[in-house]
């Protein structure tokens, strides 16, 4: 069990990209925020990605947006696209945006740790 000094009112939900789950875990662990780390993948080119529930109060939400703003950027990628309209196919490279965070902030009404 861990000793909360602050209440838990909020829990943040964030989606980032997996090369930068070790940085946003980092982060969360020197600022001493609980959260947990899960696995997942899909969305756009069916990137891997980690998603961390984060339990914090008001005060604090916004140190959590700001961690994970700084840890998780967005970037850009290369994709391999197919050229239409072309007697045979043709794959140019596509620039794209990748990276960043989805966050999510929910209210917590009750809360219990066993």
């Amino acid at each position: 069990m861990t000793n909360q000094k602050t209440e838990i009112t909020r829990m943040v939900m964030s989606v980032v990209q997996s090369p930068d789950s070790d940085l946003v875990e980092t982060a969360l662990r020197e600022a001493s925020f609980c959260f947990v780390k899960l696995p997942s993948s899909g969305g756009f080119l069916f990137e891997k990605n980690v998603t961390f529930l984060i339990a914090c109060d008001h005060k604090s939400e916004s140190k959590v947006k700001e961690l994970l703003s700084a840890a998780a950027r967005k970037r850009i990628s290369y994709v391999a696209a197919v050229m239409d309209n072309t007697p045979f196919p043709m794959i140019i490279p596509a620039e794209t945006m990748v990276g960043g965070v989805t966050y999510f902030s929910m209210e917590v009404e009750h809360f219990e740790e066993y």
